[in-house]
């Protein structure tokens, strides 16, 4: 039996097939290798940091840091571009923006689920400060906090780390969310995403954990297997709107939700992505969430043609395994 439910923040609909958990897989799983302890080479590790450009942040001197911030060496979008296509016939841009990395671990083997609700804290009150320097800058338009954590999951660098990046257009998928977010309150005259948790709350099926801030759940139309979004329960429409208090809570549900990810399978890959508001439009509108993706199994050829995407694996089940750490393949 297939279901289709509806994402009602993009108007995405997803497609649940469970009959598609027993289907046959005549390759071989991949196998997601162990990280090597071996920070000889490790543009990451405290002692080369002459292999990464100049500090922006640095807690601690050279060799002796716990979290380090500069500019990525090889960016996706930099101060310095200034390339176009010529074409008539299309559009483009120079690719101008700002993307840094943040080493969260001086440790090449660290796990940010095993880290202590102290150190979270103190990531995310980096990856604020940055947020809001890089939010400051005329030509960015929209800011981004990411975390690939293993190469299924896009690392390129098996040392824990997370990327910001500023941009200098809106990408259509947070263009068309905060379009939704806004129509919503003009309808209805609250907030959606408010609206949502409190849903969620009273219905608690798809219910992972809670605290005092902030509540964690398996969106009702998930398009990942395991997919978990946190939100404030208090409306915050930016992630620079936080304050020390807020941090500090999330930094205990991350670590919490974090912990219960890595046991789903041994080496699991995962994306940890800020969904926050266009520059300028973070007011009573837009409420800021963060997406947690566990990377088990991956788009294929309906997913790339459609936009949608084929989830075996419906929400409420995912969220009871993720309560009762039950395993995953059953």
């Amino acid at each position: 039996m297939s279901q289709l439910r509806k994402d009602i923040l993009t108007g995405e609909w997803v497609i649940f097939a469970s009959n598609r958990r027993r289907k046959p897989y005549h390759f071989d799983m991949k196998k997601t290798p162990k990280k090597v302890n071996d920070n000889k080479d490790c543009p990451f590790c405290p002692g080369n940091e002459d292999k990464t450009p100049d500090e922006i942040y640095q807690n601690g001197a050279d060799g002796k840091w716990n979290l380090r911030l500069f500019r990525n060496l090889y960016p996706a979008v930099d101060t310095d571009s200034f390339e176009k296509c010529n074409e008539d016939f299309y559009y483009s841009e120079a690719g101008i923006g700002i993307h840094e990395v943040l080493v969260d671990t001086p440790d090449h083997n660290g796990d940010p689920s095993q880290f202590s609700e102290e150190h979270m804290y103190n990531v995310l009150k980096v990856l604020c400060y940055r947020f809001t320097a890089i939010e400051k800058e005329e030509f960015v338009k929209y800011v981004q906090i990411f975390k690939n954590n293993g190469p299924e999951a896009g690392a390129s660098i098996d040392h824990s780390h997370w990327q910001i990046m500023g941009v200098s257009v809106v990408p259509l998928a947070q263009e068309k969310t905060a379009r939704n977010i806004k129509e919503y309150r003009s309808k209805k005259g609250s907030c959606i995403i408010c609206d949502m948790i409190n849903y969620e709350i009273k219905n608690k099926t798809r219910i992972v954990a809670e605290n005092q801030s902030f509540v964690a759940f398996v969106p009702y139309a998930a398009k990942l297997s395991f997919e978990l979004w946190v939100v404030s329960k208090r409306h915050i429409s930016s992630f620079c709107k936080m304050t020390d208090d807020d941090l500090k809570e999330l930094s205990v549900i991350l670590k919490q939700l974090l912990k219960k990810v890595t046991e789903l399978r041994e080496g699991i890959c995962y994306n940890i992505c800020f969904e926050d508001s266009p520059k300028g439009r973070a007011d009573e509108d837009f409420h800021w969430y963060m997406r947690i993706l566990p990377r088990i199994g991956a788009p294929a050829g309906f997913e790339f043609a459609t936009g949608s995407y084929i989830n075996p694996l419906l929400p409420e089940a995912a969220a009871e395994k993720y309560r009762n750490n039950d395993d995953w393949s059953k």
